[in-house]
């Protein structure tokens, strides 16, 4: 790393995590950036937003459901959303303070009723149904750069950043093919640096990390990568991060970056990337 990492206090370490029961397939995002999906039906889970909140002050979250597979009209119902008074799908947003002695990692319980955001029914059949949310974070200790000075890709010719973005990605894949771990790795510092950041990692954690990504790496992807043909270009973080992504099926969203082995099955590595400001070359920014 060029910088240290820094070290917060306990009570400094601040998490903003997105609680949600649902049996509606979903996407999660956060200021225009795509943290989170499910296309099973059927699920509770939380997910964990500081890699993506760069700092203090309001923030949109916004969650898009899609139809159930079970749903012949490929259409959401309102009773897909809520059923009746005592069965309906719930989004909550919650702050926590991190404590790894804590069975789940955090300290103390959620409290549910003050950290709701209100899920609502849509008035009829719909093809998709989306709320949006502003969200207030205080706390944080940290401000981290991450694409904040990054370049609006949506007002670039489409057909020349797509070829540019290809030709990033296959250099991705083939340093995965080849074996050569390392130098993709060094090409993920900065998003590995901020995470950790996010994440309040010490630096033991992040060396013993890096370790092991190596070695994830090195056995699942090497001679195991797949081509990159099945892909389409997407902008978020409204038009400053870039991913290529599977456009469809039971892969969709997932990153074009994928591995695919007799021993260890699919895998996809997900990489987002942006430029500064008048620069041509890309920078991995998050996964």
């Amino acid at each position: 790393m060029e910088d240290k990492l820094p070290q917060y206090p306990k009570d400094k370490q601040i998490s903003y995590i997105v609680h949600l029961n649902s049996k509606t397939p979903f996407e999660l995002y956060l200021d225009d950036n795509l943290v989170d999906w499910e296309w099973r039906s059927g699920f509770n889970k939380s997910v964990e937003l500081n890699p993506f909140l760069l700092n203090n002050g309001t923030h949109i979250l916004k969650i898009r459901f899609s139809p159930p597979e079970s749903n012949e009209d490929k259409l959401i119902h309102p009773t897909d959303i809520i059923a009746d008074k005592n069965v309906k799908w719930n989004l909550y947003f919650v702050k926590l303070k991190k404590d790894d002695a804590g069975p789940l990692g955090y300290e103390g319980k959620i409290d549910y009723p003050s950290s709701e955001l209100p899920i609502i029914a849509p008035p009829a059949n719909v093809p998709v149904w989306e709320q949006e949310f502003k969200v207030e974070v205080a706390g944080l200790p940290y401000k981290l750069k991450g694409w904040s000075d990054g370049e609006d890709l949506s007002k670039l010719d489409q057909k020349v950043l797509e070829k540019e973005a290809f030709t990033y990605f296959n250099n991705l894949r083939n340093l995965l093919n080849d074996g050569k771990v390392k130098e993709f790795m060094a090409l993920n510092k900065t998003n590995d640096f901020e995470t950790s950041v996010s994440n309040y990692d010490n630096q033991e954690q992040y060396d013993e990390d890096y370790r092991e990504n190596v070695e994830l790496l090195t056995k699942k992807c090497k001679g195991n990568m797949q081509s990159i043909d099945n892909y389409v270009m997407k902008l978020y973080g409204h038009g400053k991060i870039l991913r290529l992504e599977i456009p469809q099926g039971k892969y969709k969203h997932w990153s074009a970056l994928m591995s695919d082995s007799k021993k260890y099955g699919k895998s996809s590595w997900g990489i987002m990337v942006y430029r500064h400001k008048g620069s041509k070359d890309f920078v991995i920014i998050r996964k």
